[in-house]
């Protein structure tokens, strides 16, 4: 495993510092913020410094390291969101290998799993890199996936302006008032769906209470509930 000083000496990571080494891992810093929806981007070619960006609860936003890599065949890495973010209930969709021989820069996929907006800052540590030597794998490269930094941005807002919505994680709050709906919802649906069944089942229901009303059966049967009621009442008081 490579380790402190090292990491920057051998120049696997340019762009960073000593300030950027923890333990043994060297944390990569948020170089650029790029939001999700065809609004955000226009409004982000127009402006590209988007910080703070306060990321609202479930909307996901992209994050592109200001560090660069520059791999040998030799040497991969381990990319983990830092526990700050996860703490805030920020989840990170892709992380893991830095493949050898890739230079360029690297971006995750940034979600808000928490009830209140997390607030994201150019210049935030949120990638800790691990570096593990082995042998060399030149033989295995099957081909360069390096990307330019001007290029990778663009491919990330074209992604974030026509594959996501702002919105496309909104997940239905499940309180009484939702299953209430849902409820009235089912009972509709089955009455339309079976109008003749229904239909006779409210000429027999109507057809009963009338025969109760007239009969005076429906005051004796609530008088008797009444006793019924008052006679449970007083056992729960004994």
């Amino acid at each position: 495993m490579i380790v402190g000083q090292e990491i920057i000496d051998r120049n696997l990571v340019t762009g960073g510092a000593s300030d950027n080494l923890k333990n043994s891992t060297f944390d990569l810093t948020v170089g650029e913020i790029i939001p999700i929806g065809k609004k955000a981007i226009r409004a982000r070619r127009k402006d590209p410094i988007v910080s703070p960006y306060f990321l609202a609860p479930r909307e996901m936003v992209w994050v592109l390291s200001k560090e660069e890599f520059s791999m040998p065949a030799t040497v991969s890495g381990f990319a983990t969101l830092r526990t700050t973010f996860t703490k805030q209930g920020i989840l990170a969709l892709n992380v893991g290998i830095i493949d050898p021989l890739f230079h360029g820069p690297i971006s995750t996929a940034l979600i808000n799993f928490s009830d209140r907006a997390r607030e994201i800052r150019i210049g935030d540590k949120f990638f800790r890199v691990a570096f593990f030597e082995h042998s060399d794998v030149s033989a295995f490269h099957a081909k360069d996936e390096n990307v330019v930094r001007a290029q990778y941005i663009r491919n990330l807002e074209n992604v974030s302006y026509s594959d996501f919505s702002k919105s496309f994680l909104n997940i239905p709050e499940f309180d009484d008032e939702y299953y209430s709906r849902k409820f009235w919802s089912l009972i509709w649906e089955g009455i339309a769906s079976r109008k003749v069944i229904s239909t006779t089942v409210f000429v027999l229901v109507g057809l009963t209470i009338w025969y109760l009303l007239e009969t005076g059966m429906w005051a004796f049967i609530d008088a008797k509930l009444d006793l019924i009621g008052a006679f449970i009442k007083k056992l729960k008081i004994l």
